[in-house]
């Protein structure tokens, strides 16, 4: 299983922190805050503007993304091209799950992520997407009926630079372009069975397995 440890933020255990840097923060993993007193209104804190003393700063693009079970990403990287010396500079990336059920490749493993998440992807992750397919049973009773809605933020602006690579890289000159065709390096075509017996999923504070189906 994915080694991770708890993420502290401000002395508070924020999200569950892979191995590989990916941070995925859920459900009583966030800050949860009353803002106002009196006032029915809760706010889950998925990021405090810290990173372990360092800030994220996301200024490239921003948009959102309708998943379904044929999008199938292939695997890649986000990186800059310096114009001056054409040097690459890889970048991280950020992820929320609005709505609906994700999967994500992250270095060769498979995660569920559930409505509700942050995923802070760190710079030389190779991974990928697609919507979780439809009848996998989240804890709290959610099912998955094959779509999510992705809204993704990338720290400068980038494009897709596809691999075959899963491990990850520690800068920019380990990077090796996959120069076939890009379905062959497509998030693979999974049955609800086939992520309940091989993905992670983190929930609240915890990293776990054990996903049921519908």
């Amino acid at each position: 299983m994915a080694r991770h440890d708890a993420f502290p933020v401000q002395g508070q255990i924020l999200g569950v922190k892979l191995d590989n840097g990916t941070r995925v923060t859920h459900g009583t993993g966030a800050n949860i805050k009353i803002p106002l007193a009196g006032f029915p209104v809760t706010m889950h804190e998925l990021y405090t503007g810290h990173d372990e003393g360092a800030k994220l700063s996301f200024e490239g693009q921003f948009g959102f993304i309708e998943f379904h079970p044929d999008c199938r990403l292939p695997r890649h990287v986000h990186m800059i091209r310096d114009e001056a010396t054409g040097e690459l500079e890889m970048l991280p990336e950020r992820i929320l799950v609005l709505n609906g059920v994700g999967v994500t490749e992250l270095c060769g493993e498979y995660f569920v992520v559930a409505p509700g998440s942050l995923v802070d992807i760190p710079p030389g992750v190779p991974h990928t997407w697609n919507a979780c397919p439809a009848g996998v049973k989240l804890p709290d009773g959610t099912v998955s009926d094959g779509r999510f809605t992705m809204i993704y933020n990338y720290s400068d602006e980038t494009r897709f630079f596809a691999t075959e690579q899963t491990e990850l890289l520690s800068r920019a000159e380990e990077y090796v372009a996959y120069e076939g065709s890009l379905q062959d390096i497509r998030f693979p075509v999974m049955t609800a069975e086939e992520v309940v017996s091989r993905a992670h999923f983190v929930w609240n504070k915890e990293l776990r397995q054990g996903l049921e189906l519908a």
